[in-house]
C-alpha cells in the first residue's frame, strides 16, 4: 500500500581529478568544506538502516556520488549559503565556499558537462526509484536525509541552541500536515527530541516528479553528535543503536502510511450497498 524512497544527496567526498585541478583550494580547505557540507558516516548508517528488518524493507536508497564542491545536486547548500534564491529548485554550482573563498567560474559548456556527468545520472536514478515505488504502491514518501552540527556553524544564520536531536523538514506543496506530525510522534515515542523545520528546513521533490500527487516529501535531518564525536570526527560506539532506531522508524512510518493508503482507497471506492429489491427470476441464467 505504501512505500519509501531514501535520498542522501550530501554523503560523498569524491572529486574528479579534472575538477580538483580547477579548485582554488588546498587539501586542508577541501577537508574543512567536506566536514561542514558532507557526511559519509550518515550515508553508511542509512545504507544499513534501509535494509529494514524481518518485517519490512529493504527500501530503495539513492545517493549523489560526488562532493558538493563538484555540484550541488539539489541546490540546498547554494540556497543556505545565499548563492541562490530561497525559491530556487534544482541543482546548482557553488560560487563560493563556506569560508567565502571563490570557486571556479565555469563557462556554460563546462557547466552543462558537469551537470550531465554528475547530477543527471543521480537524478535519473532517484526518479526511477520513485516511479518504481509509485507503480507498486498507492502512497510513497520520499525522505531526504541530511545532518547538522550540535553547534551552529559559522555560515549558519540561526544561532539558537540547544538544537533538537531530529529535524523534520516539510514542503508547502508536497508534505501533508499529518506526515511530519506522524514522524514526530514516532521519534518522541522512541525517546528523541524532534522539531519541525529547525535548524534545517524543507523537503525536496525533484522537478521531474512534482506532478506525482501520490509522492509525498519529508526531510529527515539528524544532529551529528547522535552518532559522531564531533571533536575527533570518529563514529561513536552507539552507531548500531542509531541504525536500529532508524530501521524501527521506517518500519513504523510504513505501517502508518499503509493504514492511510487503505483509508484513501476505501473512501475512493466505497463498497457497494446491497440491494433489498428482489429481482425477477431469469430462467436463462442458471447457477
Amino acid at each position: 500500500m505504501a512505500g519509501l524512497v531514501i535520498n542522501v544527496p550530501y554523503g560523498a567526498l569524491a572529486i574528479p581529478p579534472a575538477v580538483r585541478k580547477r579548485l582554488p583550494l588546498d587539501q586542508n580547505d577541501i577537508n574543512g568544506e567536506h566536514w561542514r557540507l558532507c557526511d559519509p558516516f550518515l550515508l553508511e548508517i542509512f545504507k544499513q538502516a534501509s535494509q529494514g528488518d524481518a518485517k519490512r524493507g529493504p527500501w530503495p536508497l539513492a545517493s549523489f556520488p560526488w562532493s558538493p564542491l563538484v555540484a550541488d545536486p539539489l541546490g540546498l547548500i547554494a540556497v543556505e549559503l545565499g548563492q541562490a534564491r530561497q525559491d530556487h529548485r534544482g541543482p546548482a554550482l557553488l560560487t563560493k565556499t563556506t569560508t567565502d573563498k571563490a570557486m571556479p567560474e565555469w563557462g556554460e559548456s563546462d557547466r552543462k558537462f558537469l551537470m550531465e556527468k554528475t547530477v543527471a545520472p543521480y537524478a535519473a536514478d532517484l526518479e526511477a526509484k520513485c516511479l518504481a515505488q509509485l507503480k507498486d504502491q498507492h502512497l510513497v514518501a520520499l525522505i531526504t536525509v541530511r545532518s547538522f552540527g550540535s553547534e551552529p556553524q559559522m555560515f549558519e544564520r540561526d544561532r539558537r541552541r540547544p538544537r533538537p536531536q531530529i529535524t523534520l523538514g516539510s514542503s508547502d506543496d508536497h508534505t501533508p500536515d499529518g506526515l511530519p506530525i506522524l514522524a514526530g510522534e514516532i521519534f518522541r515515542t522512541l525517546g528523541f527530541w524532534p522539531q519541525l523545520n529547525w535548524p534545517v528546513s524543507g523537503a525536496v521533490v525533484p522537478r521531474e516528479l512534482c506532478g506525482q500527487p501520490r509522492l509525498k516529501a519529508l526531510g529527515l535531518y539528524l544532529r551529528r553528535d547522535l552518532y559522531l564525536d564531533e571533536r575527533t570526527g570518529r563514529l561513536k560506539e552507539n552507531r548500531d543503536a542509531v541504525t536500529r532506531v532508524l530501521r524501527t522508524f521506517f518500519s513504523l512510518l510504513c505501517q502508518e502510511l499503509d493504514r492511510v493508503a487503505k483509508i484513501r482507497i476505501q473512501r475512493a471506492f466505497p463498497p457497494r450497498q446491497s440491494s433489498n429489491i428482489i429481482k425477477a427470476h431469469n430462467p436463462a441464467v442458471e447457477v
